[in-house]
């Protein structure tokens, strides 16, 4: 994985993403480097950094997406800037990693928009050493 963001992603927005009822992942503010994979941490009540996505640019508005999946419509009907990820394909990390062991080890915050993959370059070597397998 070269260019990584780490993001939050409540359980129930995970879930329609894994069943692929949804399948852009939706976000009002865009990093300023572009990324090709975003390093999932679900929140409460998981709370474990548990997935990859490889997304696609993002699509911005006016511009529109297809409408057939989750939040799609919404996002072609908004009048504000927002950010639509195209999600290519899902990946597990074979160890999730408990947010009181990202802290401890790997001195991780749950971000709370988004945090550049770099500034966690250890935990980015713990996943590729443990491995990520693909869902799809």
């Amino acid at each position: 994985m070269t260019s990584v963001v780490f993001m939050s992603i409540k359980e129930i927005h995970m879930n329609r993403i894994l069943s692929k009822i949804k399948n852009h992942e939706f976000r009002t503010k865009k990093p300023k480097k572009d990324f090709d994979y975003i390093i999932v941490y679900v929140p409460t009540p998981i709370k474990e950094l548990k997935y990859v996505l490889k997304v696609k640019q993002p699509v911005v508005t006016p511009n529109k997406i297809n409408i057939d999946g989750h939040g799609n419509k919404e996002f072609n009907n908004t009048n504000k800037e927002k950010y639509a990820y195209p999600i290519e394909s899902v990946y597990e990390i074979n160890k999730p990693i408990k947010l009181d062991n990202l802290k401890q080890k790997f001195n991780f915050t749950a971000p709370q928009s988004f945090a550049y993959g770099e500034k966690y370059q250890e935990l980015l070597e713990y996943i590729d050493k443990v491995g990520i397998t693909k869902l799809y």
